[in-house]
């Protein structure tokens, strides 16, 4: 299901996604949020993984693809928490 979902958000087709699905993402989304906040040696400001996670899956719900979710995202964050 990841695989199509993926493959889905990269050829910007929308596909209905269960409450299931977000929260796997959700997970991935958080561990590589942590993973290049450490890479960076920054402490993230409280929320800011969520936020950025919850982007993400709007952003790619609603026919992005991945690159440009996470470009959008990345850029709102750093605007809300001024990075």
């Amino acid at each position: 299901m990841r695989a199509l979902l993926l493959a889905a958000a990269f050829i910007g087709v929308s596909l209905p996604v269960s409450a299931a699905d977000d929260r796997t993402i959700t997970k991935f989304c958080l561990a590589a949020f942590r993973a290049a906040m450490a890479q960076a040696g920054k402490v993230p400001p409280r929320g800011m993984g969520a936020d950025t996670c919850n982007c993400f899956l709007r952003e790619v719900g609603q026919g992005e693809a991945i690159e440009s979710a996470q470009e959008i995202c990345r850029a709102e964050a750093a605007r809300k928490y001024k990075l």
